[in-house]
């Protein structure tokens, strides 16, 4: 099947253009299969969410729950998933997160306040998967962060507003050992289908999202075609 692992939506990612409800028949229309869905974690996308911590929590992952069942009304997957702005690191570095639980997500929210490494550890402690996104985006500042506390880059990302710089993350991934992501960082509809991985189609949830990803790496696909990593 074919899956794009970052995507977000209204009313969590504020940059974003549609609301939950709307994502999983984009994306079939596309003849996509599945998404991830990201939404940021940053004080700017969630203190409008609720007045306190919780509520933020309870309304960032009901937003997941309406979009998931919307999905499974068609036939489409909708799996939980994070990008974590890390507000007091250099470069606020951004990871998307797989594999993490409805439940560990509101227990630990907000998660942002972090140092990597805290992300990292609570993450091996949670066996959670940790990806930087879009470590080479140079238009918002971003940089590669440190390689020992990451398990995965995300190699490609096609938001039309900044070059994905493709080559330089997949010589980082490869370099280091990581594993390989890609997805759209779907925030317009013109982006549902631009990017995303070939997955088993027997995958089910995040958790098996997760080990899958520990045991290969899929092909990525683009509007170009297939690439193979």
């Amino acid at each position: 099947m074919k899956i794009d692992m970052h995507t977000h939506c209204l009313p969590v990612s504020r940059c974003a253009h549609h609301m939950a409800e709307l994502l999983p028949d984009m994306f079939r229309e596309a003849s996509i299969d599945a998404i991830v869905l990201t939404n940021h974690c940053s004080p700017y996308h969630c203190d409008v969410l609720g007045e306190t911590h919780e509520k933020q929590a309870l309304e960032y992952i009901d937003v997941y729950r309406r979009c998931k069942q919307r999905g499974e009304s068609i036939g489409f997957k909708v799996f939980f998933g994070v990008e974590v702005k890390l507000i007091n690191e250099p470069n606020l570095p951004e990871f998307l997160l797989y594999g993490i639980s409805e439940e560990d997500f509101i227990l630990h929210y907000p998660l942002y306040d972090k140092t990597q490494k805290e992300l990292y550890d609570f993450c091996e402690q949670k066996n959670i998967l940790m990806v930087q996104a879009h470590p080479f985006r140079i238009e918002q500042g971003h940089k590669p962060a440190n390689i020992k506390y990451v398990h995965g880059i995300e190699v490609y990302n096609s938001h039309p507003s900044f070059d994905a710089n493709f080559e330089q993350a997949f010589d980082l991934a490869n370099k280091n050992n990581k594993i390989k992501t890609a997805g759209s960082d779907f925030h317009i509809k013109a982006q549902a289908g631009s990017a995303g991985m070939i997955a088993p189609d027997d995958i089910e949830d995040q958790f098996m999202l997760r080990e899958y990803l520990k045991k290969c790496n899929f092909s990525i696909f683009s509007k170009k075609g297939i690439i193979e990593i």
